[in-house]
């Protein structure tokens, strides 16, 4: 499918066509902001119905994927799960971890994952949004600019900021 559809309304073959392809995409980038599965699943469904929803307003003015993804973004950022505890690193990433080294090395790796996860957590909205979509997902500053709503230049400064928080709530695992 072709990321464009440019000044047509969507209609619902080619929305079908589209949560086919980026379902697993949105999934995953929404994965990374609430560090919950069930979570994710259910604001991916609601940022799939939001857009079929409001797919008349679509305007061609960015590809499908970028409106989709700054739908489901937006959810993300809006979506206020305190309650919930997680982790940077997931189970998988763990048990690799754990069957390189001794345990001590394994619980290191959980604390700092835990450290990492909850300086992320500790950044505003924009800032965390801005380091994750380009930290992880190495999304270009001018994508993520037009995903946002905001300048580059916008989001360098902010990705900047974020990587300052970081460097200064990680200061202790921080090799000078």
């Amino acid at each position: 499918m072709s990321n464009e559809v440019s000044g047509q309304i969507l209609n619902d073959e080619t929305f079908k066509q589209a949560v086919l392809e980026y379902r697993e995409r949105i999934f995953l980038v929404i994965l990374r902001f609430v560090r919950n599965r069930d979570d994710a699943k259910d604001l991916a469904q609601e940022a799939f119905v939001k857009a079929y929803r409001s797919r008349n307003q679509f305007r061609g003015d960015s590809s499908l994927y970028t409106w989709l993804y700054r739908i489901a973004v937006n959810l993300a950022l809006n979506h206020k799960s305190r309650n919930r505890i997680s982790s940077l690193t997931s189970i998988e990433d763990t048990s690799e971890l754990m069957a390189g080294g001794s345990p001590v090395d394994g619980m290191l790796s959980n604390e700092l994952g835990g450290q990492i996860d909850s300086a992320i957590k500790g950044l505003p909205p924009r800032q965390r949004m801005v380091f994750i979509l380009h930290y992880y997902e190495e999304k270009p500053h001018a994508e993520i600019g037009a995903m946002l709503g905001i300048t580059e230049g916008a989001v360098k400064a902010n990705y900047h900021q974020a990587i300052m928080k970081l460097r200064a709530g990680l200061s202790r695992y921080i090799k000078e």
